[in-house]
Protein backbone atom coordinates (compact mmCIF):
# COMPACT_ATOMS: atom_id res chain seq x y z
CA UNK A 1 0.00 0.00 0.00
CA UNK A 2 2.48 2.95 1.32
CA UNK A 3 5.86 2.66 0.04
CA UNK A 4 8.91 5.26 0.78
CA UNK A 5 8.18 6.46 -2.67
CA UNK A 6 4.60 7.06 -2.07
CA UNK A 7 5.30 8.73 1.02
CA UNK A 8 8.37 11.12 -0.47
CA UNK A 9 5.43 12.10 -3.35
CA UNK A 10 2.99 12.79 -0.48
CA UNK A 11 6.35 15.16 1.26
CA UNK A 12 6.79 16.68 -1.87
CA UNK A 13 3.21 17.78 -2.37
CA UNK A 14 2.95 19.19 1.32
CA UNK A 15 6.40 21.63 0.40
CA UNK A 16 4.68 22.92 -2.05
CA UNK A 17 1.42 23.79 -0.58
CA UNK A 18 4.31 25.42 2.19
CA UNK A 19 5.81 27.30 -0.89
CA UNK A 20 2.14 29.06 -0.94
CA UNK A 21 0.98 29.81 2.39
CA UNK A 22 3.82 29.74 4.62
CA UNK A 23 4.49 33.02 6.35
CA UNK A 24 7.93 33.19 5.04
CA UNK A 25 6.71 33.95 1.65
CA UNK A 26 6.55 37.79 1.97
CA UNK A 27 10.06 37.74 3.64
CA UNK A 28 11.61 35.74 0.91
CA UNK A 29 9.26 37.80 -1.63
CA UNK A 30 10.86 41.42 -0.43
CA UNK A 31 13.87 40.03 -0.80
CA UNK A 32 13.93 39.15 -4.22
CA UNK A 33 16.71 41.94 -5.62
CA UNK A 34 18.90 39.58 -3.48
CA UNK A 35 18.20 36.08 -4.76
CA UNK A 36 16.55 36.98 -8.79
CA UNK A 37 19.32 36.93 -11.34
CA UNK A 38 19.63 39.94 -13.54
CA UNK A 39 19.04 38.42 -16.70
CA UNK A 40 15.65 37.34 -15.12
CA UNK A 41 12.41 39.64 -15.44
CA UNK A 42 11.62 41.18 -12.78
CA UNK A 43 7.77 40.83 -13.06
CA UNK A 44 5.97 40.00 -9.84
CA UNK A 45 4.63 36.36 -11.22
CA UNK A 46 8.61 35.66 -11.79
CA UNK A 47 9.33 36.50 -8.19
CA UNK A 48 6.65 34.69 -6.63
CA UNK A 49 6.94 31.48 -8.24
CA UNK A 50 10.52 32.15 -7.27
CA UNK A 51 9.58 32.98 -3.81
CA UNK A 52 7.59 29.68 -3.97
CA UNK A 53 10.50 27.73 -5.20
CA UNK A 54 12.33 28.83 -2.51
CA UNK A 55 10.31 28.03 0.13
CA UNK A 56 9.25 24.77 -0.97
CA UNK A 57 12.94 23.42 -1.81
CA UNK A 58 13.92 24.94 2.09
CA UNK A 59 10.88 22.95 3.86
CA UNK A 60 12.16 19.92 1.94
CA UNK A 61 15.93 20.24 3.26
CA UNK A 62 14.63 21.24 6.78
CA UNK A 63 12.24 18.94 7.25
CA UNK A 64 15.18 16.01 6.08
CA UNK A 65 17.42 17.20 9.15
CA UNK A 66 15.27 15.00 11.54
CA UNK A 67 15.01 12.35 9.80
CA UNK A 68 18.35 12.27 9.05
CA UNK A 69 19.11 12.72 12.98
CA UNK A 70 16.23 9.69 13.24
CA UNK A 71 18.45 7.35 11.06
CA UNK A 72 21.65 8.23 13.08
CA UNK A 73 20.42 7.73 16.49
CA UNK A 74 18.68 4.39 15.21
CA UNK A 75 21.46 3.51 13.42
CA UNK A 76 19.96 2.51 9.87
CA UNK A 77 21.78 2.15 7.18
CA UNK A 78 18.98 2.87 4.52
CA UNK A 79 16.13 4.99 4.79
CA UNK A 80 12.80 3.09 5.35
CA UNK A 81 9.31 3.49 5.85
CA UNK A 82 10.02 4.81 9.68
CA UNK A 83 12.40 7.60 8.40
CA UNK A 84 10.25 8.56 5.45
CA UNK A 85 7.38 9.38 8.04
CA UNK A 86 9.88 11.24 9.98
CA UNK A 87 10.24 12.99 7.38
CA UNK A 88 6.85 13.48 6.01
CA UNK A 89 5.85 14.72 9.59
CA UNK A 90 8.53 17.39 9.87
CA UNK A 91 7.54 18.83 6.60
CA UNK A 92 4.07 18.84 7.52
CA UNK A 93 4.92 20.41 10.98
CA UNK A 94 6.29 23.05 9.15
CA UNK A 95 3.25 23.93 6.74
CA UNK A 96 1.10 23.75 9.97
CA UNK A 97 1.80 27.85 10.52
CA UNK A 98 0.56 28.43 7.51
CA UNK A 99 -2.00 26.44 7.57
CA UNK A 100 -3.25 27.74 10.51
Amino acid sequence: MFNPQTIFIAMLGVTLVNGFVSPIVPLVFVWSPVWLPEFAPQTPIVILYGTSLIVSVSTLILSGVPAALFERLTGRRESDMASMLVWLGAAFLLTLPGLI
